[in-house]
């Protein structure tokens, strides 16, 4: 089972407005809990021992928060982008070599979930590629891809959730500069659907829906 994980905190937050003017999505809260300190609770709870973060907008804010992991029992790495995004694979690829040639998990900050990253700890992904998780598609998402036999392939009727399991080769064999790009050309992608609870906090809108769901 992998021990390493990275979570994306580089993205702008531009939908948040005005909420994220001040400081990056992945620092805004449900309840008392930041969105980043969140997934690296759940993946500390699910034995995960190295985490890297990419930042980039205001990401000063998330490096100061979560430090280097020691409050957590973990070692974290900050992987600073500048203020400008470069892509979510090109993110990726920038910190690469910090997972050792190793399979790694991947998680979204700006999700809000009760997916077991344990489960995905578990997976075997020597056939393929990665094994990336999927969720019935929302209303207010026009979905990424099918799945057929386990494998994910083009289509609209399911999200991804921005959580996986990936091996590094997958980002050293494209150059493209998203994640998105890299899952569509690849074959060997694995992909299994979570029915549980999971939810894009991408505008401020889901941001209070969220928030009030869990009476917070």
């Amino acid at each position: 089972m992998t021990d390493q994980a990275m979570i994306l905190a580089a993205g702008r937050g531009q939908r948040m407005m005005p909420l994220t003017r001040d400081i990056p999505k992945a620092m805004l809260k449900i309840g008392n809990m930041t969105l980043v300190e969140d997934k690296i609770i759940r993946l500390v709870e699910a034995g995960i021992k190295k985490i890297i973060i990419n930042t980039g907008y205001l990401g000063s804010y998330i490096s100061d928060h979560v430090g280097d992991g020691s409050k957590y029992g973990i070692d974290i790495i900050i992987s600073n982008e500048g203020e400008m995004p470069i892509g979510t694979a090109a993110g990726i690829r920038k910190t690469i070599k910090n997972f050792n040639d190793k399979p790694f998990l991947l998680v979204n900050a700006d999700i809000w979930t009760n997916y077991l990253f344990i489960e995905l700890r578990r997976k075997k992904i020597e056939s393929c590629l990665a094994n990336i998780v999927l969720s019935p598609k929302p209303s207010y998402h026009d979905g990424d891809f099918n799945i057929e036999n386990d494998k994910l392939l083009k289509g609209k009727d399911f999200t991804y959730t921005g959580i996986g399991l990936y091996r590094p080769e997958l980002f050293l064999n494209y150059p493209d500069k998203e994640l998105g790009t890299i899952l569509y050309a690849e074959k060997n992608i694995k992909a299994e659907v979570y029915d549980g609870l999971w939810d894009d906090v991408g505008t401020p809108e889901r941001l209070n829906m969220l928030r009030k769901s869990i009476s917070l």
